[in-house]
């Protein structure tokens, strides 16, 4: 028998990782990008994160791939959690200039505002916070990715794993003292053995600090402030 990808890129078997059928840009981690089809994140569609909680390192988990986007292009930031801090950003590579913060009033608009801006290939990178959409706004957000070459990542609570999804990659992120374990709850290909442990703090970046699992960059700006008057 013919194997299944020589029919059609979206078909593979079972025992193996998809081929890539889409561009992909390497996550920076190779124990990741060695589980990921394509080795990367997959680029124009949709990908879910699902941290345990906001702040344990998601973002650091991007970063290597949102350093590696065209210059030319914007990293969009829809509706986040928190206040952006973007002179981290900045030390990240990332100009300011590049980077754009959306936060619509409703969820509604939130969905429409990232339908608008995938249908239109508008950015390098759509990072959008959202909860518990509809699994028939899920295929919608996924379709209109697919019309674009955008890194689109949907932040969602580790809850949305009991829903369906249109989602190509779904990954739940747990806190570690000097990282993140990453749990490859979906993927095109087999299901994932094991967890997969990535260190993402270097001896100038202190790993978050009990009871918070909140690092600096990722806190709301009165949090860094009052770290930094209780160090002072």
């Amino acid at each position: 028998m013919q194997n299944p990808e020589g029919i059609h890129p979206a078909l593979w078997r079972g025992t193996q990782l998809a081929q890539a059928g889409r561009p992909t840009l390497s996550t920076g981690f190779e124990s990741l990008d060695a589980e990921l089809p394509g080795h990367g994140w997959p680029m124009g569609a949709l990908i879910e994160l699902m941290p345990r909680q906001a702040g344990i390192g998601e973002l650091f988990l991007l970063q290597p791939a949102l350093a590696g986007l065209d210059a030319g292009r914007s990293v969009i930031l829809l509706c986040p959690p928190y206040t952006p801090q973007f002179h981290c950003w900045v030390n990240w590579g990332l100009e300011n200039r590049r980077l754009l913060w959306v936060a619509p009033k409703t969820p509604s608009d939130t969905f429409w505002a990232a339908e608008t801006i995938l249908r239109h290939n508008a950015c390098g990178a759509l990072l959008c916070w959202a909860a518990m959409p509809r699994a028939a706004l899920l295929r919608r957000l996924h379709l209109a990715a697919q019309q674009s070459d955008t890194l689109f990542v949907l932040m969602r609570p580790p809850a949305a794993l009991q829903q369906a999804s249109a989602a190509v990659l779904r990954l739940l992120l747990q806190p570690l003292p000097q990282g993140i374990e990453v749990h490859i709850k979906k993927r095109q290909g087999p299901q994932a053995s094991r967890p997969i442990s990535l260190s993402l703090y270097g001896p100038r970046l202190p790993a978050p600090r009990a009871p918070s699992d909140h690092v600096p960059l990722d806190q709301p700006l009165p949090a860094v402030l009052s770290a930094r008057r209780h160090l002072a």
